[in-house]
């Protein structure tokens, strides 16, 4: 039994895959022709004779029986994929983007029957092949609500496409830098779609006026005849009976089915905040977060492509859940995660489990993807700065608030750019101190693709000496304002520290935590003490291809450390050897 049930697991998990992949070709296909015709009526701007000659590359090639079928498969199966997916669904709590996603999803077969019924329906039963100035006569003299209809399924039918493409593509690499682009496109194409369709109008009821042209245009109305209005009102009659009754069995036997595993199968998900969510079996970790208003996070909605609903498995019951499938496992193996942690979306247990979401509700793919960002108890080598302003608090006092706050921006924009030029990442300010993080990132991956890229020890260093410079320029910027120039201490230090998103709240942040953290930030407060800018630890010298041997050794003895530990003090950061050419 356990082999039989073994083989129907694999099968429903490569279901699911096929079955988005299926989904999202079939989407796409009806988005190529959607697209098509908002370009054919674009070229209505530049004349009606000018979409008619456009519609033979564009709107044809759809007309053809292969376009036909290919086009009438894509929908039957975008549709009937939307319905299974919903049915599905052991809870109907999602974000705003996927209730809105999913209506105007299901609304598009009620809009797009009426337009095709009462246009090509019509047209294919009375055997006419109506050109542009047809169409636009039906929509702009004889029957505006088509017209209206024909606008509202633009904006309907675009607006569905293009919030699933965006949330299609938002997880990919390169989508941030191409979003702007497309967005614009997105804008520009229904406009100028709208914009034809306008001008034709226009252009349609300024021929009306001609008498000939008028009756030319009667003729093919009558041509159409009342039986096959009568015929399109049945056809129309019977498809919203029809679909209405097909979104209510899904609906209400949904519902039935929940209702059963509710009572039969449920299962218990528990929460680190002592909550528990009792949904029927079958249902995802991430189903469960929404059925329980538990905030989670979810970039992607719930299709396994962004990894942003992870979560850390604390306990289950034996058995209880299953592999990871090769779509889950390839994201968890590119972010290196541990075996406990599992994507919410794709996890179905079988019994009881206690989990924990491990990023923020609000976190986005981009931050959730990024190796360097949102690990959680990952310990790993890192270089870590301190550095403080000298003397500022009394200085404060003498000054107006506005001075103060202009001032600080100041530093920090100064000193800020000095990291981040340099390589680094600003963990925090404290006060007007910061604390700056080198090497979080996989550093010796990067640096096999480029030898020449400085260490993280190096950055730091690099980093200080032009901290110390900006500083410089900052003083003599400011000498009228100064009753003494502003000093500046601090330390660099690098050891194993633990990496993490810690926080409550909007308060959440990626930090670092551990003795490597504390011993820097004390090293930070001795340079006062020894009359120095800048103190570097010996871990940080032995990671340096710079030439420290100029500056004095010492021995350093630090609260909550049992050894003393050996420093280079450097009188002024800007004397470090430093090739700035």
């Amino acid at each position: 039994m356990a082999f039989f049930n073994g083989i129907l697991g694999r099968r429903r998990k490569t279901f699911r895959f096929n079955r988005r992949t299926i989904h999202l070709s079939a989407g796409l296909t009806m988005f190529a022709y959607v697209l098509c015709h908002l370009i054919n009526h674009a070229f209505i701007v530049i004349s009606v004779d000018a979409a008619d000659a456009a519609s033979a590359f564009l709107i044809e090639p759809w007309a053809s029986t292969a376009g036909i079928a290919v086009l009438s498969t894509a929908a039957l199966v975008h549709i009937s994929l939307a319905l299974w997916t919903t049915y599905n669904r052991r809870s109907l709590s999602m974000p705003v983007w996927q209730w809105m996603q999913l209506g105007l999803g299901l609304s598009i077969p009620y809009l797009l029957a009426e337009h095709a019924l009462t246009t090509s329906g019509a047209a294919a039963l009375s055997g006419m092949d109506p050109d542009y100035e047809y169409m636009l006569a039906i929509m702009w003299y004889f029957s505006p609500f088509t017209g209206w209809l024909q606008l509202l399924v633009l904006v309907v039918t675009w607006a569905h496409a293009t919030v699933g493409i965006h949330h299609w593509l938002k997880v990919k690499p390169w989508y941030s830098k191409w979003y702007a682009h497309l967005y614009g496109l997105a804008l520009v194409i229904p406009a100028l779609a709208l914009m034809g369709f306008v001008a034709g109008g226009f252009e349609t009821l300024e021929k009306m006026r001609d008498p000939r042209w008028f009756e030319d245009v009667l003729k093919h109305i009558d041509y159409a005849g009342p039986g096959v209005d009568l015929q399109v009102a049945l056809m129309r009659d019977y498809w919203f009976f029809g679909y209405t009754a097909l979104l209510g069995f899904v609906f209400i036997f949904r519902q039935l089915r929940i209702f059963r595993a509710m009572h039969k199968d449920g299962v218990r998900a528990t929460y680190p905040s002592g909550r528990r969510v009792l949904v029927p079996l079958g249902a995802t970790l991430l189903e469960t977060s929404r059925a329980g208003n538990i905030p989670h996070a979810s970039v992607c909605g719930g299709r396994g492509r962004c990894s942003t609903c992870r979560v850390l498995i604390l306990k289950s019951a034996p058995g209880s859940l299953e592999p990871p499938s090769s779509l889950e496992k390839r994201i968890l193996d590119r972010l290196q995660l541990p075996p406990n942690v599992r994507l919410a979306c794709q996890v179905r247990p079988s019994g009881d489990v206690t989990c924990e979401p491990l990023l923020p509700p609000d976190v986005t793919a981009h931050e959730a993807l990024s190796p360097g960002q949102y690990m959680h108890g990952r310990e790993m080598d890192i270089t870590v700065m301190f550095a403080d302003l000298r003397g500022f608090t009394e200085l404060s006092e003498s000054k107006l608030p506005f001075d103060v706050v202009f001032m600080l921006n100041q530093y920090f924009q100064s000193m800020g750019t000095a990291i981040e030029g340099a390589g680094g990442h600003i963990d925090k300010f404290i006060g007007d101190g910061i604390m700056a993080l080198f090497g979080t990132e996989d550093i010796d991956r990067r640096n096999s693709r480029n030898a020449n890229k400085p260490s993280p020890s190096d950055q730091a260093l690099i980093a200080a000496h032009q901290m110390a410079l900006r500083l410089q320029k900052m003083n003599e910027r400011l000498k009228n304002e100064l009753t003494e120039p502003l000093r500046l201490g601090i330390s660099i230090h690098r050891g194993p520290a633990i990496l993490g998103t810690m926080g409550h709240g909007a308060a959440t942040q990626v930090t670092a935590i551990g003795d490597t953290v504390n011993t820097a930030a004390r090293l930070e407060s001795i340079t006062k003490d020894l009359g120095v800018q800048l103190l570097v630890s010996s871990t940080i010298e032995a990671r340096s291809k710079l030439d420290l041997s100029a500056f004095e050794r010492t021995s350093v003895d630090l609260r909550g450390r049992t050894q003393s530990l050996k420093v280079r003090k450097i009188k002024w950061a800007s004397e470090l050897p430093i090739d700035v050419t």
